[in-house]
């Protein structure tokens, strides 16, 4: 065997090459024809993730050009560029010998002879690599000339035609007036077209009168209704939390933000930049702040037993699948656990990503409780100017601040230079100071000067690092972690003392194990001494400190109440050794809280000494604080006095962070956080300060006027400096190195951007490959059923290859520079020849264009769930049309919620709605993502736990039994009747009205003649069962018309019920 075949065999164990037969001498391209084979076959071991890259002592890649070329142990590189004959992949795969063939026999995959010419003739030319085309830049390709420009209506035309006619295909004629007003009106609205306009259009076929009909569809609220409801199979959009109690959330004005969004037409980057950052943005309005409800979609729990940072890690990840899914057509969750096994995402891309939507301010942990904060709380209309004015005020106000604080940094130095500083807290009597920023280990360092002991060392179980970040990456104890410090905190009861520490609470209290319990002591339980020493602890919401003699004949307690939960506070307390409880204060975030004592026993010369150690987190013998971050923990031999407590959250750190390095410029966002946005800012920029006033105003007077406001879901982000953690497979707890927010650094323009405005702003640059051609790739596929990239949410290498790039690039610039003009897109499409051309379809185009990728005929496919139901309650008259408002609960199977909810939950019982309720549009259906809709998840609707990009359209029986069946269509069709025998008394034109409502077209006499047979048939076992004819009328809770013949009325509804279930009826 050839040396360089066994060491190399390895290489390409798993790789499978397909491809087609190519002329002599046309140039292969590798996009179009390598590539798929790559990508399919080769880049699991060869690709873009390092982590099963083979062979591991010198691994292959071959989705770059600059690996694929390197020289190997040989000193020759496996592709030799322009001599297959000398090209190990060209070796490989010709080979005939078992041992040493490309794929291997066990693989069960053979090269066809044509698929190895490809490889080679490939390699031959010069095995030139290109960029994957949708990571270039769109342009706008010339329109071609065509051979029909009389059939070209707008350049879409013209790229269709140049597509069909390299398979010898020509455009499709005029589709028949009837159909396609009802198709516009299907596709424009998701409702029928009215019988009126329908008549119109077929006296005046033209394109104006059809552009006018457009124009007024576009003007109706079921338009922005029906693109809403595409948009919320987008975002995730649901009426409950999702996970264990899947209990409701208050989030549809969300919903109701949408729906004015597309009916105002507003530009698209506005629409994707008010739901991505509207609490960002300086103008902001009521509906800037709902918008950020798109961030707030995903799925959470409160399920018992969860650890917040996991909930946290778990919510931060899918709100950057989402966002790489929806706005950039691209699987980036793929990356969450390892590099990208196809697309150029490496794992730290993806946390890089995810850094824009690590920072919000809700609580990870959110109790399936209806409004977790932040929410807004809209008010009536009578109160909606007063209460946007007060958002203007507020955004412009932190528009200000945010310009004091871009600022900082220069006048900072101008500060400096006139004198000033910020002064540290005395380190006299400083015993003990655990910074707690090791970020790793089991040692920690007393940084106390003069320190009896430098360092003290975890044990039993490890110390958590890095949960949360705060000054730095911070730190919690775990289930048996014991961090004991014997040398310290050994104080008489008339000795004077003080402690001070950062920390973040749980958010539970039901006992030490969630949150209570002691954050600083030097004290055991009653069996120890009776509980003699000292404590700083936590009661609840309380700061409490415990001067303990005997408990509680001689002993002080002193508290405090109002401590936050789930966020970072400074906590501190002194005692002046007076062995009285007025002898405690405590501050908080160095502010000086009230006292009160209510034991208050000690007397003087008694003492508080005992043998025991101080431990950070529990009492000697007891349970420990182990869901409690720590930061910077002090404990001073002395008092101190209310300006130094002030000083030390912020101002003695700043001085630290200024003597270290005196230039803000080179500051780590966290040093610039603390010494400027948290010292500076405040205290010595007067405007700052005063922005920042008013900011607290502008929020006082919201939450005044939305006090009884409807409650609803929105973003808000911290103050803290955006990061993440990159986690190894996935795991909260595996971190591995912290990132900033950024772009994937394989798209143009790596943006180290800081906040989730800047990230919308990326998407709407010229240079952004992805944004604009996704988005009109959705657009196109609303409409004619497949996207130009049949993968909608996967652009990437294993993604689907445009069926028609050069128009997907046009479509894409042409959007971006219309002013991200919606409605122009739409009526760009409508107006289309491909789109007003017959579906109508020729055996020719049927064996060349079998799925109607090239566009060889107008579209023509089955309606969504949402309306077919919504056509049979407009058909029947019961549809109500009134806009937005809360979810609503039709006709559902009993006992589907009890069947798969907990006990505990609030939806765990299904009260169905009465009334005008029953007959909303099916997107207004109250979403319960462990039970959507039934009628409409049979026909295909998600649960939207995750984005959808494209619902299946699968054709089951199921879907007959609720089209014919459900309570829902069944009263539609027993309406519908009504509708048709009050039209008129003759038969046949009652078969032609249901014809002309549903289908838009009469019915030819040969179809009157059978459906005459067929009411025979009906109107016979009626008038034999009259009692079948009353349950008849009595499915559903719309009342039947007492003017008309119960057994007329049950007969045309078995006649409706089969309008309702004819196939042009279903289809558009």
């Amino acid at each position: 065997m050839n040396p360089a075949f066994r060491t190399l065999l390895p290489i390409f164990s798993g790789c499978v090459l397909s491809g087609e037969v190519i002329a002599e001498d046309a140039p292969i391209s590798f996009n179009e024809s390598i590539q798929p084979i790559l990508s399919e076959n080769c880049y699991h071991c060869h690709g873009p993730d390092s982590g099963t890259r083979e062979p591991k002592k010198e691994p292959l890649r071959l989705d770059r050009e600059k690996f694929a070329f390197q020289n190997r142990e040989d000193g020759k590189p496996v592709i030799v560029k322009g001599d297959a004959a000398a090209s190990l992949l060209v070796q490989l795969i010709k080979s005939k010998n078992p041992d040493e063939v490309m794929p291997p026999v066990k693989s069960h995959n053979q090269l066809t002879a044509e698929e190895i010419v490809l490889v080679e003739k490939w390699v031959q030319q010069g095995a030139k690599y290109e960029e994957h085309w949708s990571f270039i830049p769109p342009k706008r390709a010339e329109v071609p000339k065509v051979a029909a420009p009389q059939l070209v209506n707008n350049p879409i035309d013209a790229f269709i035609q140049e597509k069909l006619s390299e398979k010898a295909l020509a455009p499709g004629p005029d589709e028949d007036p009837r159909t396609l007003v009802r198709r516009a009106a299907l596709d424009l609205t998701g409702l029928l077209p009215d019988a009126a306009d329908v008549e119109a259009f077929v006296k005046n076929p033209t394109k104006e009168a059809y552009q006018k009909y457009l124009d007024k569809l576009f003007a109706t609220p079921a338009y922005a209704e029906h693109r809403t409801r595409y948009w919320l199979d987008y975002s995730r959009y649901a009426d409950t939390h999702g996970l264990h109690f899947d209990n409701v959330r208050s989030i549809w004005p969300y919903r109701d933000y949408v729906i004015r969004s597309f009916a105002s037409n507003k530009p698209y980057d506005a629409f994707v930049r008010e739901q991505l950052a509207g609490d960002m943005i300086p103008a902001s309005s009521a509906d800037t702040w709902i918008a950020t409800g798109y961030v707030r979609c995903n799925v959470s729990t409160n399920e018992g037993g969860t650890i917040p940072e996991e909930v946290h890690a778990n919510n931060t990840r899918d709100r950057a699948e989402a966002f790489g899914a929806t706005f950039l057509g691209l699987t980036v969750g793929c990356a969450a656990c390892h590099d990208h096994k196809f697309d150029p995402t490496a794992q730290r891309d993806f946390y890089s990503l995810a850094a824009f939507f690590n920072n919000t301010a809700e609580k990870a942990w959110d109790e399936n409780i209806a409004d977790t904060q932040p929410v807004l709380r809209v008010p009536a209309d009578d109160k909606r100017a007063e209460f946007d004015a007060a958002i203007v005020r507020r955004s412009q106000a932190a528009a200000n601040y945010e310009k004091r604080r871009a600022a900082a940094p220069v006048n900072f130095k101008k500060w400096l230079s006139g004198g000033h500083k910020p002064s540290v807290v005395s380190p006299t009597d400083l015993q003990l100071r655990l910074k707690l920023d090791e970020g790793k280990g089991d040692v920690v360092k007393n940084s106390a000067p003069g320190a009896k002991t430098p360092d003290y060392k975890a044990d039993t179980n490890p110390l958590v690092w890095g949960e949360q970040v705060w000054l730095w990456p911070s730190a919690r104890m775990e289930i048996a972690t014991n961090l004991v410090m014997p040398d310290q905190g050994d104080f008489e009861s008339d000795e004077s003392f003080s402690a001070s520490m950062w920390i973040n609470l749980r958010m539970k209290t039901s006992n030490a194990t969630t949150g209570n319990g002691p954050l600083l002591a030097r004290m055991g339980d009653a069996s120890m001494e009776n509980h003699r020493g000292w404590d700083f602890f936590i009661d609840g919401d309380k700061l409490v400190v415990h001067i303990i003699s005997k408990w509680p004949d001689q002993a002080i307690r002193a508290d405090t109440p109002g401590i936050p939960r789930g966020e970072w506070v400074h906590v501190g307390f002194s005692y002046d050794g007076s062995a009285k409880g007025e002898g405690v204060k405590f501050y908080v975030n160095g502010q000086e809280r009230p006292t009160s004592t209510p034991t208050n026993t000690l007397k003087p010369g008694l003492t508080i000494r005992n043998k025991l150690p101080l431990q950070l987190g529990v009492r000697a013998g007891g349970e420990r604080m182990r869901e409690t971050a720590y930061q910077d923990v002090r404990l001073y031999h002395r008092k101190l006095d209310a300006a130094e407590f002030a000083r030390l959250p912020y101002e003695d750190l700043s001085a630290e962070i200024l003597a270290a390095s005196p230039d803000p410029q080179k500051w780590t966002a966290r040093q610039r956080f603390v010494a400027l946005d948290q010292y500076f800012l405040p205290s010595a920029d007067p405007e700052a300060a005063r922005f920042k006033k008013e900011m607290e105003a502008a929020d006082a007077d919201i939450e005044r006027l939305g006090k009884d406001g409807m409650a609803t879901l929105i973003t808000r982000e911290r103050e803290t400096p955006a990061t993440a953690w990159v986690l190894d497979r996935g795991v909260y707890s595996a971190r591995k190195e912290m990132v900033v927010p950024a772009t994937p650094d394989f798209l143009p323009l790596p943006n180290q951007s800081s906040n989730r405005l800047e990230l919308a702003e990326w998407l709407f640059k010229p240079e952004n490959p992805l944004f604009a051609r996704v988005t009109v790739n959705r657009i196109w596929q609303e409409v004619f059923g497949t996207g130009l990239v049949e993968t909608p949410d996967d652009f990437g290498i294993m993604g689907a290859r445009p069926s028609n790039e050069k128009l997907l690039d046009w479509l894409a610039v042409e959007f971006r520079e219309s002013g991200w003009n919606v409605r122009h897109m739409y009526e760009l499409l409508l107006t289309s020849h491909a789109y007003r051309q017959s579906s109508q379809v020729t055996p020719e185009a049927l064996a060349a264009d079998q799925g109607n990728r090239l566009l060889s005929r107008g579209p023509r496919f089955r309606m969504d769930a949402e309306v077919l139901r919504d056509t049979a309650l407009q058909a029947s008259g019961l549809l109500a049309t009134k806009v937005g408002g809360p979810p609503v609960k039709s006709y559902q199977p009993e006992g589907l919620w009890e069947a798969v909810s907990m006990p505990e939950s609030n939806t765990l019982h299904y009260k169905q709605d009465s009334g005008e309720a029953l007959y909303r549009r099916s997107m207004y259906s109250f979403w319960k993502r462990f039970a959507p809709p039934p009628s409409l998840e049979t026909f295909d609707a998600t649960a939207r736990e995750v984005v959808c990009s494209r619902r299946a359209r699968t054709n089951t029986p199921l879907q007959a039994l609720v089209s014919m069946n459900d309570p829902q269509f069944f009263e539609a069709a027993r309406k519908l009747a009504e509708r048709a025998i009050q039209n008129s008394s003759q038969p046949a034109e009652r078969f032609n009205y249901l014809s002309e409502t549903l289908m838009a077209r009469p019915l030819a006499q040969k179809e009157v003649n059978q459906l005459t047979k067929q009411l025979e048939a009906f109107s016979k076992h009626y008038r034999e069962n009259a009692q079948d004819a009353k349950d008849v009328l009595t499915t559903g809770e719309a009342p039947a018309n007492p003017s008309l013949d119960p057994i007329e009325v049950a007969t045309w509804a078995m006649m409706c019920n089969q309008f309702l279930n004819l196939d042009e009826t279903l289809t558009k």
